[in-house]
């Protein structure tokens, strides 16, 4: 790898970091412009990197090589030769990781997102969702790598003790419809042996003895999750087709209003995102896409995959809000879920007397051109981010 730690970043090559999440450790050698080393290098330990955010996710397509434009803070040198960097000293670093690695799988973090193996750190647990645990089980078998020549970050999970969270998993169920007890409890039975016949050494955390948290999540917001389905219903028909820019303004009003109707928060992840498919014209909104409307005969179970996907979202905040210094990843292979997370920037993440609340302070890309009137009275109708 490569990079400089003076003036603008050089470019990095190599596959990932050393080290591993037993103790995360980057090594960095300098090149030049013309990309040859320079023979000036340094070694960083206590690596926790930046998250990376929605414009440096919208133009990659999953599976292909990345550029991972890497930065931190705060790390420990412990090998140096580049002048006023000394062994010991507390140094920051950025640079942009070429590699021949793919990430069919993106983690989404507090801050942002990160190509999923490069996420891991000391004691983080990892959620993946349903399409994760399918890529761990094609991908590993008893922890050997299925295919040698594939190169992904995922790769970083193999030989690893991760501990793993197959909450997302059970949660979503595998009927289209919010699961029964009976089916959680199959669904997580099957996370788990799967999980644990891809990676041995992965630690299943709480592993069965969550099954009772699931069932609570699923009964809390199964009234919410209706409600939210019959909102989706009803929006996809005016939603399907993209909506003209003279338009906009009548169909924002219209998705609050139905919003209203169907007893569903306006400030409620699925009415933000109802409101980005309204603003993002030619259909290329990755809120109208995780929404699924698109589809040209809603139903209730399209509208329920696209909510099981922003109920992750929404227990992911709660998650950060009831354990502020827990570091937990939601491991995703939807690429419009990571959009719409690092779009939305959510922050602030607060428990106030059992409710949550968190401040959104979305990208203008997920809301072009909106007149500020419209965003004014948005955000001034209730407290920031009560869902």
């Amino acid at each position: 790898m490569a990079t400089s730690s003076e003036g603008p970043p050089r470019q990095a090559r190599g596959p990932v970091p050393a080290g591993g999440i037993g103790g995360r450790l980057v090594r960095f050698e300098q090149t030049d412009d013309a990309g040859q080393p320079t023979g000036r290098s340094a070694s960083f330990a206590g690596v926790q990197f930046a998250g990376l955010q929605y414009a440096d996710l919208i133009d990659h397509t999953l599976g292909t090589p990345i550029n991972v434009p890497l930065k931190w803070t705060d790390a420990r040198v412990v090998e140096s030769n580049f002048e006023g960097l000394p062994v010991e000293a507390v140094g920051s670093a950025k640079a942009t990781l070429e590699s021949p690695y793919s990430s069919r799988t993106i983690g989404l973090v507090r801050d942002g997102w990160l190509p999923s193996g490069v996420a891991l750190q000391d004691d983080i647990i990892v959620l993946p969702d349903r399409c994760t645990v399918s890529e761990l089980a094609g991908r590993f078998r008893g922890g050997k790598k299925t295919d040698e020549g594939d190169k992904d970050f995922l790769d970083l999970f193999a030989d690893q003790p991760v501990r793993i969270n197959p909450l997302f998993f059970a949660l979503e169920g595998n009927l289209r419809r919010n699961p029964s007890p009976e089916v959680i409890e199959q669904q997580l039975d099957h996370a788990c042996s799967v999980i644990s016949a891809a990676l041995p050494l992965a630690q299943l955390v709480p592993g069965r003895s969550g099954l009772q948290g699931v069932i609570g999540i699923v009964n809390d917001t199964d009234a919410g999750m209706a409600r939210k389905q019959a909102l989706l219903v009803r929006l996809a028909p005016l939603l399907r087709a993209p909506v003209a820019s003279r338009r906009v303004e009548q169909r924002w009003n219209e998705v609050l209003a139905i919003a209203d109707e169907c007893d569903v928060p306006r400030r409620s992840l699925v009415v933000l995102a109802a409101l980005s498919a309204v603003c993002v014209p030619n259909g290329k909104s990755p809120a109208k896409r995780l929404l699924k409307l698109n589809e040209a005969d809603y139903s209730l179970e399209h509208a329920y995959n696209a909510l099981a996907d922003l109920r992750s979202l929404e227990v992911l905040m709660h998650l950060f809000a009831m354990f502020p210094k827990e570091k937990l990843m939601l491991c995703t292979g939807d690429k419009d879920l990571a959009l719409f997370w690092a779009g939305i920037r959510a922050s602030a993440h607060l428990l106030d007397d059992g409710r949550f609340e968190g401040r959104f302070s979305p990208v203008e890309a997920l809301f072009p051109g909106v007149p500020s009137v419209l965003w004014r009275s948005y955000f001034s109708t209730e407290a920031p981010g009560k869902t």
